[in-house]
């Protein structure tokens, strides 16, 4: 294994069984001063993860009319296939998955669980073994953020279970969402994907190709490349984890460049809270050590910002996200959200969406 550039540290997930205090030790560091990491020696196995990696190529070597039968566009939980740009001349392709299993929304739920629900993927005989790999894949997934999130909650000094008063209590119903994405050949300096940060709580990004473009910045905004080490996943805490722990956890601002020769594959598995969680109302306690790590963050950073709520806070979760996806896929909205389409839209469907809505 290629060892990680001195910016980012690394994670061995296997130190956990072999001596927990110092695995603890360094996630804490991780969480407190950075975000992100390179996280080794998972238990997901390479098998898997090879299929997973062949599977990704599969689909998007796949016709674009195959692909374009799956469209998001034409499911109300947004999951399925997306292209940015072109057929011809595409800067970014992706394809959305979760669960399939389970009724959502339960009747009388709020409008926003309807993000829960089925995926709409390709027939087997064209897409032959690669439902079944990315379901393995996800369940997988699942496992290992299930397992992790007590790592995280315990190197907060928190008790291990401390994270399940923001979670589906039931935990087959707990949705993640995976993101496979695609990025080809592009002029130099081309944006892949926009600087960010995640608005979920951890997200694992296995880079599935050789192909370099994902940067992070670091506290001095300086751009740093991420490039991939196979065997390991990208570890990157988001938005959520930041705000229940009142910026105790840093959420990286990061970036894909578009590679300039080759194509740059990549799945992100993003792990969020209870769709009805209202991040404002969390309380935790944190250890004073834990709180003089963050105040020495801070002055080594020279961040004199005072931690705030905003009003987005003070909503459930699930509805900011589907606040933002509403606004982000107009043809969803128009099409499975008609109630709601007038306050993101009230001059009516984007002039280049008019001819899909029919």
């Amino acid at each position: 294994m290629t060892p990680p550039l001195p910016e980012i540290p690394l994670l061995d997930l296997s130190l956990a069984q072999r001596d927990k205090p110092a695995f603890i030790a360094q996630l804490r560091g991780m969480l407190v001063n950075g975000g992100f990491a390179y996280l080794a020696h998972s238990p997901v196995s390479k098998e898997l993860v090879d299929k997973m990696v062949d599977s990704t190529a599969q689909f998007f070597a796949l016709p674009a009319d195959v692909k374009d039968s799956v469209t998001m566009n034409d499911s109300a939980h947004f999951n399925g296939y997306l292209r940015k740009g072109s057929v011809e001349n595409p800067t970014r392709e992706q394809f959305n998955y979760g669960d399939d299993a389970g009724n959502w929304p339960a009747e009388g739920a709020p409008v926003y669980h309807k993000i829960h629900g089925s995926t709409p993927w390709p027939d087997e005989a064209v897409f032959p073994g690669g439902r079944a790999v990315m379901k393995d894949y996800y369940t997988q997934l699942k496992l290992l953020s299930l397992q992790f999130t007590q790592y995280v909650a315990e190197a907060l000094g928190l008790s291990p279970d401390a994270f399940e008063s923001i979670s589906e209590p039931d935990v087959a119903m707990r949705q993640l969402r995976c993101k496979l994405l695609r990025y080809p050949t592009c002029p130099p300096s081309t944006t892949g994907f926009v600087p960010h940060t995640d608005s979920n709580f951890l997200t694992y990004l296995l880079q599935a190709s050789d192909e370099p473009g994902l940067e992070i910045q670091n506290s001095s905004g300086e751009w740093f490349a991420a490039p991939p080490i196979r065997g390991t996943f990208i570890l990157l805490t988001g938005k959520i984890l930041e705000k229940v722990t009142h910026g105790l956890v840093k959420a990286p601002l990061h970036r894909v460049v578009s590679p300039t020769q080759g194509t740059r594959y990549s799945v992100g598995y993003f792990q969020g809270v209870a769709m009805d969680t209202r991040v404002s109302e969390t309380k935790f306690e944190f250890p004073q050590e834990l709180l003089d790590m963050k105040r020495a963050r801070q002055e080594r950073e020279g961040d004199t910002t005072e931690f705030r709520f905003t009003e987005s806070d003070k909503i459930p979760t699930g509805e900011g996200v589907l606040n933002f996806k509403l606004r982000a896929h107009p043809l969803v909205t128009y099409k499975y959200y008609p109630e709601l389409f007038p306050k993101f839209f009230p001059d009516g469907l984007p002039a280049k969406y008019a001819t899909a809505a029919h």
